[in-house]
């Protein structure tokens, strides 16, 4: 009998309806999950954070008529990896489900609900792991799942460093990008910020992903570089960062379009190398930041269910999961990611 092999692409997750009811759960979530991890806030104030970004976004997506795909594209990305996996595989059956960190189905949720299979491969849907990605993951595995998470649960990680998948990037963008562009264009890469220091001015004592940012950012230009089909005038990381915890790193966004402008270039390029899947930081916030700075933007979207991004993720999995000793649990106390 095929083993059943439970696949869970794990993400954030955004609301589909921008109402206060709806937000708020999510930002509360986020402030549970992230926010606690960097900053100590009394409760009053988690609730007042809470609210306050709750109607800030309800109002900034209304006003744009925005609405997020994330959640659309992520069950998309599980049905078409569910599709490969089994056409592939004769001895397992993989049965791939969207999980989300802070909108429902929650991943604490899906994960019960898979409890009895012969294993579970949870995806981080974000390329860099840091606690604020696959972290969050492991923490609820281990926190609320205990014994069978180190039975057989495993969390991937590293996915950001591969040439293949660097590869599918510079594909991607090349065959996503408009025709007809200028002489002089640039490319933003962007991605969410991270922290550098804490609110005590020393270096974070949790993994948050900065260096893994950089090198994947590095992996990405070298790639683009060395293509043939390159004309990019210049190519930049733009972070997207937020406000709390201490010392955000500083190749952000602003600072990238700040050197374009000074390098004579006001139409750019942007892709999201920092997501799996389309979602507000990547098309709106980040677009609109760089439209409100005076340049063209040209978004080329994340990799989303592209075919070859889904293929190669499909063999990730495929790999985890012959690697995955069915028998042979990890020691209590390491590490299921």
């Amino acid at each position: 009998m095929p083993k059943k092999i439970a696949v869970l692409l794990a993400t954030y997750g955004e609301v589909e309806e921008a109402t206060f009811k709806h937000l708020y759960p999510n930002s509360s979530r986020i402030l549970h999950y992230i926010t606690s991890r960097i900053a100590n806030l009394p409760k009053p104030l988690q609730v007042f954070i809470a609210t306050m970004r709750s109607l800030k976004r309800k109002s900034y997506w209304k006003k744009l008529g925005y609405r997020s795909k994330l959640n659309e594209v992520t069950r998309a990305q599980a049905r078409a990896l569910q599709k490969v996996l089994n056409q592939r595989s004769n001895e397992k059956t993989y049965f791939v489900r969207d999980a989300y960190y802070f909108v429902p189905p929650y991943f604490e949720t899906v994960m019960h609900d898979v409890r009895d299979f012969d294993a579970v491969i949870t995806v981080p849907m974000i390329p860099v792991e840091s606690e604020f990605a696959c972290g969050i993951a492991c923490y609820i595995a281990v926190n609320d799942f205990r014994e069978m998470a180190f039975q057989k649960v495993r969390v991937m990680k590293h996915l950001w460093n591969s040439d293949e998948l660097a590869q599918i990037c510079v594909n991607h963008v090349f065959e996503q990008m408009p025709k007809n562009l200028p002489a002089k264009v640039g490319l933003a890469l962007t991605a969410h910020g991270t922290l550098v220091k804490d609110n005590n001015g020393e270096t974070p004592k949790i993994n948050t992903g900065y260096q893994e940012t950089l090198g994947f950012f590095e992996k990405l230009k070298s790639a683009f570089e060395r293509d043939a089909r390159n004309r990019f005038a210049s190519i930049k990381l733009g972070a997207m960062n937020h406000k709390f915890g201490g010392e955000w790193m500083p190749e952000t966004l602003a600072k990238a379009l700040e050197e374009f402008k000074a390098e004579g270039i006001h139409e750019i390029v942007m892709f999201p190398f920092g997501f799996f899947a389309d979602n507000s930081e990547a098309d709106l916030e980040g677009v609109e930041e760089a439209k409100e700075a005076g340049f063209k933007v040209h978004y080329v979207p994340c990799l989303n269910d592209s075919e070859p991004f889904i293929n190669w993720l499909a063999t990730r999995i495929e790999q985890k999961a012959e690697s995955l000793e069915m028998k042979s649990p990890i020691p209590t106390g390491e590490r299921v990611c």
